[in-house]
């Protein structure tokens, strides 16, 4: 209970005695008090134990009045007899900040798991590197770089604390050089092993069972630390979903880079009126760029969709790179030349026809000449008659060449088309010129 005192302002806690303002410390003790020297107060008296008596009963539950004007009563009777005082608000005492003391128990932690964990990854670049494919060579190896304990007086497997007999035998680890039973050992891929200690070295796909034969034999603590830094390596070199994102729209650009380049020597070969590539091969390739082209649109989009506070580095960065991709596909993907009709594919050709036509009946002229001049200086027993050869290899190699390009178009690989179009167009002058040889 709390009591102003008459005399100063002093506010006195505790059992108190409201005659002589003595703090009792019990209940017990204010009663014995009261009954020592304040004999005379027993009105008083009566009303204490009347108080404890009638808490007594409303917390044990054995008051069968009702317990809502027990309560009533009491709140009625404390707010007459007792006074409180305003609240003030609290002053804040003295602080301390562990913060240092936290950094320094962290420092020293991390220090020392650290420590050990380079010395482990000294010693696995040692044991990886250059490691002898024979079983007596590797295990030489293996005790070269890393002592073994000596298990003469080791009864007991330090993990496991089972005994050690002919069917359980002592091994050791490859790191620490521990003794350890064949239940409790671990296996690390030698694989998994020279990607930690070299992360900038391919890693080889092949999932087989890790054993004795392909893995390093290692104690349950060595084994943790070495897990430990290889997540640290994975978690340092993960990718974001940007990143990922802005390197899959990076790989679309670079595929579209060439396929435009492509486009434009096809259409300049139509204009040409060559006939290396038809109508239906342009076609497909701009089909092929105007997917390209809705990849990076989507890939933008997705990037500028991912959640960032405005007008931050983060956010300024996410729209520069739509607003690039957006430019790119606008100037590049989507400003392509105008393919000609087929009218004017013909037309061209026709002329290209007509030219070449002309250019053979010249050569035809050029070599009847020829064959005229030698037949007026050479006797009719030395001429030799030439006949046609139906199977001729030019002819088998023409048709193969064909066949291939129809392969070639259907997989839209268009610069192989161009490499076997030449390539035909080589043997067809070929075959020509053997022929007018023949006739003459």
């Amino acid at each position: 209970m709390k009591m102003a005192a008459a005399s100063e302002d002093e506010i006195l806690e505790g059992f108190l005695c409201p005659i002589c303002k003595a703090d009792l410390k019990s209940a017990t003790q204010l009663t014995s008090h009261f009954e020592s020297l304040h004999s005379e107060e027993q009105d008083v008296l009566r009303s204490l134990k009347d108080i404890f008596g009638k808490a007594k009963k409303i917390i044990l539950n054995t008051d069968e009045t009702d317990l809502k004007e027990t309560f009533d009563r009491a709140l009625k009777f404390s707010s007459q007899e007792y006074y409180y005082p305003p609240e003030e608000e609290q002053t804040i005492g003295v602080s301390r900040s562990s913060t240092d003391y936290f950094k320094g128990v962290r420092s020293a932690r991390l220090e020392r798991y650290a420590t050990e964990t380079n010395k482990l990854l000294i010693r696995l670049d040692k044991l990886v590197c250059n490691m002898p494919t024979e079983s007596n060579q590797r295990k030489q190896h293996e005790q070269q770089v890393v002592p073994w304990l000596d298990g003469t007086s080791v009864k007991l497997c330090p993990n496991c604390a089972k005994a050690f007999n002919l069917t359980r035998r002592k091994h050791h680890c490859r790191l620490c050089g521990s003794i350890l039973c064949h239940d409790c050992s671990i296996f690390l891929d030698l694989n998994v092993a020279r990607g930690i200690v070299d992360p900038s070295a391919p890693q080889t796909s092949q999932a087989e069972e890790v054993t004795e034969k392909n893995g390093l034999r290692l104690c349950e603590h060595c084994y943790k630390l070495i897990e430990l830094r290889k997540q640290v390596q994975e978690n340092r070199n993960a990718k974001t979903a940007l990143m990922t994102a802005y390197e899959q729209m990076r790989s679309l650009m670079d595929q579209a880079e060439p396929a435009v380049a492509m486009y434009e020597k096809m259409c300049q070969s139509l204009f040409d009126g060559e006939t290396t590539y038809n109508l239906s091969d342009v076609n497909a390739m701009r089909g092929r760029i105007g997917k390209l082209a809705e990849g990076i649109d989507l890939l933008s989009k997705q990037i500028t969709l991912f959640p960032c506070e405005p007008g931050t580095r983060h956010a300024k960065l996410q729209n520069a790179i739509r607003q690039a991709a957006a430019h790119y596909i606008k100037e590049d993907l989507l400003s392509l030349r105008k393919l000609p009709t087929e009218a004017q594919i013909e037309e061209v050709r026709r002329e290209r026809y007509e030219k070449a036509q002309k250019q053979v009946q010249i050569e035809r002229q050029r070599a009847e000449r020829e064959r005229e001049r030698r037949d007026e200086n050479e006797p009719s027993s030395s001429r030799v008659e030439t006949t046609h050869d139906d199977d001729n290899p030019l002819l088998e190699q023409m048709n193969i060449i064909r066949g291939y390009i129809k392969e070639a178009r259907k997989e839209l690989k268009f610069e192989e088309v161009a490499i076997l179009e030449n390539n035909l167009k080589e043997l067809k002058k070929e075959y020509q010129l053997q022929m007018l040889s023949n006739k003459t």
